[in-house]
């Protein structure tokens, strides 16, 4: 037997006790003559006091002067509880030591690459190229044991609703959703492949025809998409479904789920009990995102469009929108050169327009166009105060607050506006986002993905479009307009500046699925080659259904309070998508690729 008890768990109601234990060396140190060993596994840390001279100690594998920090060792001794005075309160195990009779040397350890104990700062390729020793220090040892008091807290929570845990296959078929998919070829099929899905969505939507009205998965998802800091190639979500529900019932129980997590973190602040809910078209017209940070007040933009029609500026003239952000500081021209002009054009923008509310008068690229009367009405109409900025953009609506919103975030940022709003946790909903998009290639895309209800009053207008498309019809400007502005049955769950959740009412009615497949323009061969299984899957009685899906890594990293999700996942890739500690990916030998009938052409 390695150990009794883990170094976590002994007390002065063990004194007296012949105990063994097995751990790491956490640290290591002499003084009086003695020799303290601070041994460590999950649970805790257990001190050893060792007198070098006394007959009664055996050391097996080695000597005492060798054992270095990091060794593993084996401790057999008797629980000794210490005078009140030296019990150490910041430790669990602080009111008794062990002196050990027997030592025996387990494993040694090689020079360190970093420290352990101390967890002295260490650049992240290191870490992730040594994660199996990263994963000891406490920090991160926390964290995981919090992922997995969540992961278990999930499911209690979903069985306790009546969800039925079930899981879906890693091994798919390509039916292209939005993000660039993995690739997995047949071996036994060559010429044929596999992909690793992006989410369970058709096998979760099926699993409603076949009658398991409430469905519930810790699902991997894998989605070959640039990387990001709150992103991974592979992750987990927290995938469910539900039968014979409409928005409202998904919204209530999306918010039941945080309201039953958040009482675990005593620490953290939940803004409202209520989760407040935002229309897409609103959320962007007032923070330029779809996933706005709403711990702080106010920071909205201000429409300022129909004013600056009298206001002899030649780039406020004639454009579909003018909006202003007002931000709670006076800053210097070359502040905004430096730190805030760069982020306008980074984002495509030609630049900043602004104008300062100085002591000494209005300053700034607009504040010679601009007569007092012009000047107080915008005053009144933005409540800017002296000693406050305003920053414009001018153009179409889209543009206009997707820069905006980005200034937004990085004033946020470089106000330190958030610093005492760590615990914080600002839960919103943010409802009926549009159907279809225009795509960076001209094409109609599905916003969220093609198995999204469109709202009822479209209905007709799409089954009608798309019987025309099947004869021949071409889409035309206005319909791609009329399309665009379409809002769907959908619903993301925002907090702190993050997207935490989304999904939808789906589609329950083969021919209205069929028409969005031939909106988004795949002919018909193609339906049928991809989603063809849907479809016939469709004609057997399908109940009105819709789920959502969390990003459990990106709710670990909100509560844990942490700035990416690489440090909540036990192996993650680097920002690069590489992983440093195995090297991947990697290339393979050439008769694997003979046996899969794969070739490598390089590009030139």
């Amino acid at each position: 037997m390695y150990r009794t008890h883990t170094c976590g768990e002994l007390n002065a109601s063990f004194a007296g006790q012949e105990v063994t234990l097995s751990g790491w060396v956490n640290r290591i140190r002499k003084l009086g003559g003695l020799v303290f060993i601070d041994l460590r596994d999950r649970y805790g840390v257990t001190q050893m006091t060792i007198d070098p001279q006394s007959d009664a100690l055996a050391i097996e594998g080695g000597d005492l002067e060798g054992i270095k920090s990091e060794f593993v060792l084996q401790i057999i001794g008797k629980v000794v509880a210490r005078p009140e005075t030296m019990i150490n309160r910041g430790m669990v195990t602080g009111e008794i030591e062990i002196q050990p009779s027997v030592v025996k040397i387990l494993s040694t350890c090689a020079e360190l690459p970093f420290t352990i104990d101390n967890e002295n700062p260490v650049g992240e390729e290191l870490r992730l190229e040594y994660r199996y020793l990263d994963l000891r220090r406490k920090t991160l040892r926390d964290t995981m044991m919090t992922r997995h008091s969540l992961f278990t807290h999930t499911i209690n929570f979903f069985d306790q609703e009546g969800f039925l845990y079930l899981e879906t296959p890693c091994f798919t078929k390509n039916t292209p959703e939005g993000s660039r998919e993995f690739v997995v070829p047949a071996r036994f099929d060559q010429g044929k492949f596999f992909v690793l899905p992006q989410s369970p969505q058709q096998y979760k939507q099926m699993l409603m025809v076949a009658g398991y009205d409430k469905y519930i998965q810790m699902a991997r998802c894998f989605r070959d998409e640039d990387p990001r800091g709150d992103r991974q190639p592979e992750f987990t979500q927290v995938d469910f479904e539900m039968s014979f529900v409409e928005q409202e019932d998904v919204l209530e129980l999306m918010q039941a789920y945080f309201l039953d997590l958040t009482p675990r973190f005593p620490e953290k602040v939940l803004k409202n009990i209520e989760f407040p809910r935002y229309k897409w078209k609103d959320a962007m017209n007032d923070y330029g995102s779809d996933k706005p940070d709403l711990r702080i007040e106010g920071m909205k933009f201000v429409d300022v469009t129909e004013r600056s029609r009298t206001v002899d500026f030649a780039l406020f003239k004639e454009v579909e929108c003018v909006k202003c952000l007002v931000a709670p500081k006076e800053f210097s021209r070359g502040e905004i050169e430096k730190t805030l002009d760069p982020v306008i054009k980074e984002n495509g923008g030609k630049g900043l327009l602004y104008l300062i509310l100085s002591a000494e008068g209005p300053k700034g690229s607009l504040a010679k166009f601009l007569n007092q009367d012009q000047l107080n009405e915008l005053i009144n109409l933005s409540g800017a105060q002296q000693g406050e900025s305003l920053f414009f953009q001018v153009g179409e609506r889209i543009g206009v607050v997707s820069l905006l919103g980005a200034l937004r975030i990085k004033l946020l940022k470089e106000l330190h506006l958030l610093e005492d709003k760590q615990d914080f946790l600002d839960f919103a909903f943010v409802i009926d986002a549009p159907m279809f998009e225009i795509g960076s290639d001209g094409g109609l895309g599905a916003v969220h993905h093609p198995f999204t209800k469109p709202k009822d009053e479209f209905v007709p207008y799409l089954l009608e479009l798309a019987e025309k498309m099947r004869g021949g019809y071409q889409l035309s400007d206005e319909d791609k307009k009329k399309l665009t502005s379409m809002e769907s049955d959908s619903y993301d769950v925002i907090a702190n500046g993050y997207e935490i959740g989304g999904g939808s009412i789906r589609i329950h009615d083969q021919k209205l699925q069929h028409a969005i497949f031939t909106i988004l323009g795949l002919e018909e061969e193609d339906i049928q080659m991809r989603f063809g299984h849907l479809l016939k899957c469709f004609t057997f009685g399908v109940p009105p259904h819709g789920g959502c899906a969390f990003g459990f890594d990106r709710i670990v990293m909100i509560y844990q309070n942490k700035e990416n999700i690489r440090e909540v996942i036990a192996f993650p890739k680097n920002q690069k998508y590489r992983d440093p500690m195995f090297g991947s990916p990697s290339v393979v030998d050439d008769q694997l690729l003979l046996d899969l009938g794969l070739e490598i052409i390089e590009k030139k």
